[in-house]
C-alpha cells in the first residue's frame, strides 16, 4: 500500500527479536522505520530527528519507558509525538500509568500485526489531524492578534479623526451667529441648525451694519467635511464683501460671493480639479428708525431678499407666500460671474413672519410606508413644508422652533438623514417687540 504521506516510526526495545519484528510489520505498510535499544540512543535520535510515532517498550534497563515519556512530554518540541506503550497482555498497572504518563494506546505482546497495523494507522491519522487542527489554532491566534492589532490602529485613527472633526464642528459652530445675539437684533426670531454629520455644509450669517440688519444663509454643496470647507470660505467672504467692500446690497453680495467663490476654488480655469458651489439667500432688513413709528404705523421697516436658488417664505394673515430666488447657483464652473442677482423689496408690516430654509427638511424622506413611492417612503416636500411654516407661524417664536424640530424627528423617525437642516425665521409680532428693536438701534 502506497501512501502519500510516508510516516517515520521510531522504535524502542531493549529485545532485537521485539524490534525486528515490529519494523517488518511497519515497513509492509512502507513506514519509514527507525530502532534504538535503549532510551538514550532513542532521546539523542529524537534531538536530531523527530518521528511521528513511537512505540515505546515499558521494560528497559536503565531508563525505563515511563522515564523516556516523561522528558519527550516535558518538551515543547516533542510533547505531541504519540506514544504508544508495548506491554505485556496481562500487566494492566503498567498500562494505566503509561497513559497516566502520556501514552495514547499500547500494544501488547504477543505482537498481532492486525492489532499493530489499527492502533498505529489510527494514532497516525489522529496526529495528523490534531497537527492541522493546531495549526490552524496557530493561525486563527495569529489572525485574532493581527485582527486585534488592526481594530486598535482603526480605533487610534478613528479617535484621531474623530477629535479633529470635534475640533472642526467647534471652529464652524463659532462662524455661526449667536442665538442671544440675533435675538437682541430681531427679539422675535429663532435658528436651527442640524448639520447631518459632525459638521455641515449650511451656515447662517448675520451682521449688523447701521440701521440694517443682513442675514444670509448658505447651502454648500455636500455636506460634511468637504461641505464645512465650503461654509468657511463662504463666510470668509461675507465678511469681506460686507466689511471690508462695504457692499450691504442682498444683489451686489450674492454676485461678490459668486466671483470670490468662484476664483478662490479656481474653478474659473480650465484646469480647475473641483466643481463646487452653493446655493444661498441673502436678506437685508431696516430696523425702524423711531419708537412713534415702531409703534403706530403698518408699516414697521423694509425687506430686500436676493436668492440663488433659495426662496424667501413670508406668512401674513395666515397666508404663505414665497418670493423665488433666482435659478443661478453660486460658484460652480458653470456659473456666470456677470450673472445679477434680483432684488425683491418688502414692506414690512405688523404680524409679518418670514422664513428661510436649505433643503434638509422638505427632502427628508421618512413618514409611513407609501406603495405607490419607489423607495417606499415619501420626502416631506415644499408644500408640506410650506403649510407647516404656516401653521406654526402663530406660536413665538421659541415654540416654533420646537414645533420644526419635533416634527422633523418624528416624520424622519429612524431613517437616515437625507442632508443638512437649517431654518431661520424672524419677525414682527408684537408691538413691544419693535419698540425694543427701535429703542436698540437708537442707543
Amino acid at each position: 500500500m502506497k501512501h502519500d504521506f510516508q510516516p517515520s516510526v521510531l522504535i524502542i526495545d531493549d529485545h532485537t527479536k521485539n524490534l525486528q519484528i515490529l519494523a517488518d510489520m511497519l515497513q509492509e505498510k512502507e513506514y519509514n522505520v527507525a530502532m534504538a535499544k535503549n532510551g538514550y540512543r532513542a532521546l539523542k535520535f529524537i534531538s536530531r530527528r523527530k518521528p511521528d510515532m513511537i512505540l515505546l517498550d515499558i521494560m528497559m534497563p536503565d531508563m525505563d519507558g515511563f522515564e523516556v515519556c516523561r522528558q519527550l512530554k516535558a518538551q515543547e518540541e516533542t510533547k505531541n509525538i504519540p506514544i504508544i506503550f508495548i506491554s505485556a497482555l496481562t500487566d494492566m498497572s503498567n498500562k494505566i500509568k503509561g497513559f497516566q504518563t502520556g501514552g495514547v494506546d499500547y500494544i501488547t505482546k504477543p505482537f498481532r500485526k492486525e492489532e499493530v497495523f489499527a492502533r498505529v494507522t489510527t494514532h497516525l491519522e489522529l496526529n495528523r489531524s490534531y497537527e492541522k487542527l493546531r495549526e490552524m489554532n496557530d493561525k486563527l491566534r495569529l489572525e485574532i492578534r493581527e485582527r486585534r492589532r488592526i481594530e486598535a490602529s482603526l480605533r487610534k485613527a478613528n479617535k484621531e479623526i474623530t477629535d479633529g472633526m470635534r475640533y472642526a464642528e467647534m471652529i464652524q459652530r463659532s462662524l455661526l451667529p449667536d442665538d442671544d445675539e440675533i435675538r437682541n437684533r430681531l427679539p422675535d426670531s429663532f435658528f436651527i441648525w442640524m448639520p447631518k454629520s459632525i459638521v455641515g455644509g449650511d451656515i447662517i450669517f448675520a451682521d449688523t451694519v447701521g440701521k440694517k440688519l443682513i442675514l444670509a444663509v448658505i447651502d454648500c454643496a455636500g455636506h460634511g467635511v468637504p461641505g464645512a470647507f465650503l461654509t468657511m470660505i463662504a463666510s470668509a467672504a461675507l465678511r469681506r464683501i460686507i466689511k471690508d467692500e462695504g457692499q450691504h446690497s442682498p444683489a451686489n453680495i450674492l454676485n461678490r460671493l459668486n466671483v470670490i467663490v468662484k476664483t478662490t476654488l479656481r474653478q474659473d480655469t480650465e484646469h480647475a480639479l473641483s466643481d463646487e458651489g452653493l446655493e444661498a439667500a441673502v436678506i437685508s432688513v431696516r430696523i425702524p428708525d423711531t419708537e412713534h413709528q415702531a409703534n403706530t404705523d403698518d408699516h414697521v421697516g423694509k425687506l430686500i431678499f436676493a436668492g440663488a436658488r433659495l426662496p424667501l417664505f413670508c406668512v401674513h394673515h395666515d397666508e404663505i407666500k414665497n418670493i423665488d430666488g433666482n435659478r443661478e447657483r453660486i460658484g460652480y464652473k458653470k456659473s456666470d460671474m456677470g450673472f445679477n442677482f434680483t432684488e425683491h423689496t418688502v414692506n414690512i408690516e405688523k404680524g409679518m413672519c418670514f422664513y428661510v430654509a436649505t433643503d434638509g427638511f422638505k427632502d427628508q424622506i421618512g413618514g409611513h410606508e407609501d406603495k405607490d413611492s419607489r423607495f417606499g417612503f415619501i420626502r416631506f416636500g415644499k408644500e408640506r413644508f410650506a403649510n407647516l411654516l404656516r401653521e406654526v407661524s402663530v406660536f413665538p417664536f421659541d415654540r416654533q422652533k420646537e414645533i420644526l424640530t419635533e416634527t422633523f424627528h418624528k416624520y424622519r423617525g429612524d431613517r437616515e438623514r437625507q442632508d443638512d437642516v437649517t431654518i431661520l425665521g424672524f419677525g414682527f409680532c408684537q408691538g413691544s417687540r419693535i419698540k425694543q428693536l427701535s429703542h436698540m438701534n437708537r442707543g
